[in-house]
């Protein structure tokens, strides 16, 4: 019986089946997730978190504006605010100028 069980054994064919290789992703901005992004206010007034680069478009009136690409919600481009027009206007009154240096006599 023993002789049997070996032969039989011996007989199997010793081959090794492989496991399959996974798929490979494919690698496009939003796939990079995992490297992080950063919060963006929009132009809309709402904050939105993307991850890619910050570029700057011509508007159909020939202006520029600044937008966001790859974002979180599936937006490939998000307008930017405008931070150039939202800055308040200098006070009257104080300047923050720079003091010149004015050397001391020597006595």
């Amino acid at each position: 019986m023993k002789a049997l069980t070996l032969a039989l054994l011996l007989s199997l064919p010793l081959t090794q089946v492989a496991p399959p290789k996974p798929l490979r992703q494919p690698t496009t901005p939003v796939s990079k997730r995992a490297n992080g992004g950063r919060w963006y206010l929009a132009a809309s007034g709402h904050a939105v978190y993307c991850y890619g680069p910050v570029m700057t478009v011509p508007r159909p009136n020939g202006e520029l504006q600044r937008v966001v690409t790859f974002c979180r919600d599936g937006s490939a481009v998000v307008p930017l605010f405008d931070t150039d027009s939202a800055k308040p206007e200098p006070k009257e009154g104080k300047s923050k100028e720079i003091p010149v240096y004015k050397p001391r006599p020597v006595l």
